[in-house]
């Protein structure tokens, strides 16, 4: 299983987006310097890239442990389905998990009924087994390698040229990049057109978002 079989392709792609966000705030204070010493530019860099490392793993562990969380949650709701005491709390649970999809969209008298019934069908099924340690890794894993990875594409510039304001300039083109081809793989619509507006858009979200971070000192 890939990231997005864990967490689902919005969230997973998000983490490539913290990872650009975090290299080009840290990165910008090397705009203010005409000349910007070798050293200083190595340990902007690389104090980006552990930034990007450390929201990585601690992203991963916080995704894992609401997956702990949701299965618990969901053998819960069995466990309440197969008492016939305890149904109506099944339905009510049941409502706080699926509520707030596109199932709101269903008049209340009929998404009642609907979890009546599909509470019927979870009286008859086995609990889960417990998350294995495997999953949490490999959610865990998962995050860090896109966060960090997309960090030391964005920074990779910084320990390969001499200039500074070259470099930034090419990061920031990786960035933007990158930007672009989590909205084009993100999109829903399998048209090009819309697939390249999805990537101009969440290019020109990132651009703002990374602004705003830079201009509140962060």
């Amino acid at each position: 299983m890939t990231l997005v079989d864990y967490i689902g392709r919005y969230w997973a792609g998000a983490e490539i987006i913290y990872g650009v966000i975090i290299a080009m705030t840290f990165t910008s204070v090397l705009r203010e310097s005409p000349v910007v010493l070798d050293t200083v530019m190595h340990r902007v860099a690389l104090t980006a890239l552990a930034c990007c490392i450390a929201w990585g793993i601690v992203d991963g562990i916080f995704y894992s442990w609401e997956r702990g969380y949701l299965f618990r949650q969901e053998n819960r709701i069995i466990e309440l389905s197969k008492s016939e005491g305890q149904k109506e709390s099944a339905i009510s649970l049941v409502g706080e998990q699926l509520d707030d999809t596109i199932l709101r969209t269903i008049p209340g008298d009929q998404r009642l009924n609907l979890y009546r019934h599909l509470v019927g069908y979870l009286s008859r099924v086995d609990l889960r087994r417990r998350m294995p340690p495997r999953d949490s890794l490999a959610i865990i894993g998962g995050t860090f390698l896109r966060s960090a990875g997309a960090g030391l594409i964005v920074l990779t510039p910084f320990f390969l040229m001499d200039d500074a304001r070259a470099a930034l300039l090419v990061s920031n083109l990786l960035g933007i990049l990158l930007l672009f081809g989590v909205g084009y793989t993100r999109a829903q619509d399998r048209r090009t057109l819309s697939r390249i507006a999805m990537g101009f858009g969440t290019s020109l979200l990132g651009i703002i978002i990374a602004g705003i971070t830079i201009a509140l000192g962060g």
